[in-house]
């Protein structure tokens, strides 16, 4: 065997890249309705919505506006994203406001228009002309049970008969006019008023203008609210609240930081929550302590061990010697304190730490859920606002998945896993954060869980729209079936005041990713957080997946465990017989890249089966739209593998488990092995898809890591790949990447 000395990754040049253009094309089919039969529908389905709109109480939001608010609806197989239908949609009147899933849109016309439409479906009707009508399904008006969140609906089913009132966000309409959207606010909210409701704080708008306005209303009038036409969706607010661990003992007091450490070039990373509160000797690890406006720090009882795991990681591991290494430093960024926080007060807090450090620091744990899994069906708007951060500032927030208290009252794991509670909760949702879910560490007799499997308080996947949650897992403690959590290397943690602690819980798996992710940062060029989470991503531990695992329980491994378990070792360095490519760069929809990295000669010489692995992970950092529904992202890069055959023809190359390459997710993550193959230069080509509205030359970054490994661990085949290529790829240390203006 050869030695397992690190080395750098290697760099893609530009000049290993091969730019091919694209032109995307596409074709009407004819459905083949008879038009009189299906303009009939069309016509019955505009005059139900005359109907309900006037059912209207005349103190609707909308009654004095010329706008009525509806449902359009496309045939099975046609998608509001064609760019012809959405064309001819428009060119009726119709403006597009928000898409619930490919066929569904909340749409809006005037008033004249909207009779001009209903006219034009006569003709279609009685003469057959306007053929594109045919691509319409149906209209139909945009109801309650439209409008209501599937949680708030079974919530209110509970307690409809009950004299209690119920703390709601509304969401507008998107895309109305900002003079139509505050007039129609006025008027809800008098309605709210005069129904006993409560307005806790302002009304206020999403990243993208809509208005949102969050109340405390009656169960009676929920219903007669939502029916109001400015509202396009109805859910319960949710509330972020920190459970305190409990203290176990005093640390020693002789415990120091390790001397030999740099402590000012350690990386950075934000902790939000309820505070930092490290002994002195370890406060040079604390970098500064920020608390968020209006906010009331709470008792640091959470942030401090959450902030532990990011600097320390496994403390535990360290806890019996004079001194401890740290690996990171932290910023405590108080946005919580002791009392519950409603969503749309602790969006306001992160975006002011954000907007306050985003200059020094690109890495943010949020170690904090609301109690109920999400709905699914949209993303949550604390979801959204933090994809738009990370848009913004280019940075990255690393959340956990959230808790829930199940394995008290199971029998088994999988009685737990079967049951739709534990589905991750919000802020877990973002599709660009990085969502860390918790797998034991150690077997212990008793627990559910025993090492290398899901906790039994670890909420799990599918994310929203069904895409990969959580991205990846990392060690925590397990608990017991009466709740007690055993101790272990990872369930102790420093806590506040100078104690010691032993808890469990995502909120203290993340904080050990986001170090990872540090670390990751610190090697990379220029610092790129992105190609940071790629090779984060990268490196993970997939020791639950294998070649013969069918595509269903491929998906629910994902479901529970992501990427795999963060290996920041892996994902920091190349070996002799394991050689990490890298690249970041643009796509746009007119041009697809072809890849180069090197597969060498001593390895494809080499005797034996299954020798030699490719992995190769791509992820992209697309735009959001929060009036897509499951179209939320603007784009992705697919990425598929070409081999050299042994008749040194380019092929096709890509597992025939495709779980890691699912469209329209954020991250394209797989690995093939191989035996028989030509050494050269293999691909990996990337080809962007975008959504409608993202231009067909904007340009969407990526960042790409390939590996090639030696399977054998027989050969040194990094120093084969440098002496082949003559120079061609460089180490990453003497990398830097240019400014994009």
């Amino acid at each position: 065997m050869i030695s397992h000395e690190i080395r750098q990754h290697l760099w893609i040049p530009p000049e290993e890249v091969v730019n091919v253009e694209n032109n995307p094309t596409g074709r009407n089919k004819d459905r083949g309705v008879i038009p009189t039969e299906h303009g009939s529908k069309l016509s019955v389905g505009l005059q139900n919505i005359v109907s309900a709109y006037s059912k209207l109480q005349a103190g609707d939001s909308l009654s004095e506006e010329d706008i009525m608010v509806f449902k359009l609806i496309l045939p099975e197989g046609e998608k509001i994203s064609n760019s012809e239908r959405r064309k001819f949609i428009e060119d009726e009147g119709m403006v597009i406001n928000a898409v619930k899933d490919e066929r569904h849109a909340i749409v809006t016309a005037k008033k004249s228009l909207f009779e001009r439409l209903q006219s034009r479906v006569e003709g279609y009707k009685s003469s057959g002309r306007i053929k594109n009508f045919q691509y319409i399904d149906d209209f139909e008006p945009y109801l309650v049970e439209d409008k209501q969140a599937s949680s708030l609906k079974e919530y209110l089913n509970k307690v409809r008969l009950e004299n209690i009132s119920v703390d709601i966000q509304m969401m507008f309409v998107p895309k109305l006019d900002a003079d139509v959207q505050d007039k129609a606010e006025v008027r809800l909210v008098k309605r709210i008023v005069q129904a006993q409701g409560i307005l806790p704080s302002k009304p206020y708008k999403l990243s993208d203008g809509t208005t949102v306005i969050r109340a405390q209303v009656p169960v009676k009038i929920i219903d007669e609210l939502s029916s109001d036409t400015v509202i396009c969706r109805v859910e319960q607010t949710r509330f972020f609240l920190i459970l305190t661990p409990s203290t176990v003992h005093p640390l020693n007091n002789s415990i120091t930081i390790e001397p030999n450490v740099d402590v000012e070039s350690l990386p950075v990373v934000a902790v939000l929550d309820n505070g930092v509160q490290f002994p002195k000797e370890f406060s040079p690890l604390v970098i500064t302590h920020w608390t968020a406006t209006g906010c009331n720090p709470g008792d640091a009882s959470h942030g401090t061990p959450v902030a532990s795991k990011v600097v320390f990681s496994h403390i535990g591991m360290q806890i019996f010697q004079d001194t401890l290494t740290p690996r990171a430093r932290v910023i405590d960024c108080t946005v919580m304190g002791d009392e519950p926080v409603p969503e749309d007060v602790m969006i306001h807090r992160i975006q002011e730490a954000v907007a306050n450090f985003n200059d020094i620091v690109k890495i943010y744990n949020l170690s904090a859920n609301v109690t109920q899994p999400i709905d699914g069906d949209t993303i949550s708007i604390i979801g959204y606002e933090l994809d738009v951060l990370m848009l913004k500032y280019m940075v990255k927030f690393v959340l956990s998945a959230g808790n829930h208290e199940l394995g008290i009252v199971s029998s088994s794991l999988k009685e737990i896993l079967d049951d739709d509670e534990t589905r991750i909760a919000a802020p877990a949702d973002s599709m660009l954060g990085i969502t860390v879910g918790a797998i034991a560490g150690v077997d212990h007799p008793g627990s559910f869980s025993q090492s290398r499997m899901i906790t039994p308080y670890s909420r799990k996947g599918p994310g929203f729209a069904g895409f990969r949650k959580p991205d990846l897992v990392a060690f925590g403690a397990t608990t017991m079936p009466n709740g007690a959590v055993p101790r272990d290397q990872y369930s102790v943690m420093l806590g506040a005041n100078g104690k010691m602690i032993y808890a469990a819980g995502t909120s203290f798996t993340a904080p050990v990713v986001a170090g990872d992710l540090a670390e990751i940062l610190q090697i990379v060029p220029d610092k790129d957080v992105l190609l940071a989470e790629a090779l984060l991503y990268h490196g993970a531990n997939q020791f639950w997946l294998n070649d013969r695992m069918e595509k269903d329980e491929a998906e629910f491994i994902g479901d529970c465990y992501g990427r795999g378990l963060s290996n920041p070792e892996t994902s920091k360095y190349s070996y002799p017989h394991r050689v990490t490519f890298v690249r970041t760069g643009e796509l746009n929809r007119k041009t697809k890249q072809h890849v180069k990295f090197h597969m060498p000669t001593v390895l494809a010489k080499t005797k034996g089966r299954n020798k030699a692995k490719v992995i190769v992970t791509c992820i992209t950092q697309p735009p959001v739209d929060n009036n897509k529904g499951s179209g939320y992202l603007g784009a992705y890069v697919s990425a598929s593998l070409h081999k050299i055959d042994t008749k040194g023809q380019n092929k096709t190359s890509n597992p025939s488990v495709s779980d890691g390459r699912k469209k329209w997710d954020t991250c394209y993550h797989f690995e093939e092995t191989f035996s028989d193959f030509s050494p050269g230069s293999w691909e990996v080509w990337l080809e962007l898809f975008t959504r409608w509205d993202i231009d067909d030359e904007q340009n969407i970054p990526y960042a790409l890591a390939v590996t090639v490994e030696d399977l054998t661990e027989t050969n040194d085949i990094y120093s084969e790949i440098l002496l082949e290529t003559h120079g061609r790829f460089q180490a990453i240390d003497t990398v830097r990447i240019p400014v994009k203006l």
